[in-house]
C-alpha cells in the first residue's frame, strides 16, 4: 500500500464516525457567476460562466467561533474537457510568502485571506490563487446561518487573484454568489481539486497532489459507508 494510501486511512476512519466530511463538515451551498477579469491569454484560463459553491468551515467549529473557512468553486467543463473544474481555498496565515501554504483561522469571512495553499500548474509555470469578500463590510460574520442570510439577502462577492511564482498578485475573476442551493438537489457533489480540473491545469507538486487525491477519495468513502 502506497504512502499516500495509509495516510487516508484515518481520514476514513473518521469521515466514517462522524457520518459527514472530516473536513469541512459544516457549509453553505449556492449558485452564481464567476466573471473574468483578467485577459484571456494571462494567467490560469478560468472562464466566466455560471458557477456552484460552497462556503464552509474547516473543522465545524459552532457558531461564531472562529474556524479555517473554506471556499469550493465549481466551473463548467471547458470544450473538450471530460469533468467540471472545482478550485478550492482556505483561510490562510497570510497572502503571500510561505504563509499563503497555511491554513489558519479566521474570525470572519470578511477579513480572511483565502488561499489554494498549493501552486496550480499550467503550461510550466506555477500559480497560485487568493481570494477576499469585496467590498469587506462592518457586520462580520462566520457562523454559517449568518453566510446563507448574507447570501440570499445581499449575494457575496470575492475577488480572485492570481500570481506566477513570487510576482505581485493581480486580479483574475469576481465571483458572486447569489443564492444558497439545498444540498440534498448535490447530493454527488463532491468538490475535489486533484480530479476535477481542465486539461492544461494541475495542482502541484505531484507528491502533495497524491496525499490530497487519496484524502478526499477515502472522505468520501468513510461519508458514504455510514449514510
Amino acid at each position: 500500500m502506497r504512502a499516500a494510501e495509509l495516510a487516508g486511512l484515518p481520514i476514513r476512519a473518521g469521515a466514517a464516525i462522524r457520518g459527514a466530511r472530516l473536513f469541512h463538515p459544516n457549509g453553505v451551498l449556492a449558485t452564481g457567476t464567476l466573471t473574468r477579469t483578467a485577459s484571456d491569454s494571462v494567467g490560469l484560463p478560468v472562464e466566466t460562466g455560471p458557477v456552484i459553491a460552497r462556503v464552509s468551515k474547516g473543522v465545524g467549529a459552532p457558531g461564531a467561533l472562529p474556524d479555517v473557512i473554506g471556499l469550493a468553486i465549481r466551473m463548467e467543463p471547458h470544450e473538450g474537457d471530460e469533468t467540471p473544474w472545482d478550485l478550492l481555498l482556505a483561510s490562510a496565515l497570510g497572502g503571500t510568502g510561505w504563509r499563503k501554504t497555511i491554513p489558519f483561522p479566521a474570525r470572519s469571512v470578511d477579513t480572511a485571506v483565502l488561499s489554494t495553499l498549493q501552486p496550480l500548474d499550467h503550461r510550466d509555470a506555477s500559480w497560485w490563487l487568493r481570494a477576499r469578500l469585496v467590498p469587506e463590510r462592518a457586520d462580520k460574520c462566520i457562523a454559517t446561518d449568518q453566510i446563507a442570510r448574507r447570501i440570499d439577502d445581499r449575494g457575496l462577492v470575492f475577488e480572485l487573484e492570481q500570481t506566477q511564482g513570487h510576482t505581485p498578485f493581480f486580479p483574475l475573476a469576481r465571483v458572486e454568489l447569489t443564492a444558497t442551493a439545498n444540498e440534498s438537489d448535490y447530493p454527488d457533489i463532491g468538490f475535489d481539486p486533484t480530479v476535477h480540473t481542465t486539461r492544461t491545469v494541475r495542482p502541484g507538486p505531484s507528491w502533495l497532489s497524491s496525499i490530497r487525491e487519496v484524502a478526499y477519495r477515502r472522505s468520501r468513502q468513510g461519508r458514504d459507508a455510514e449514510s
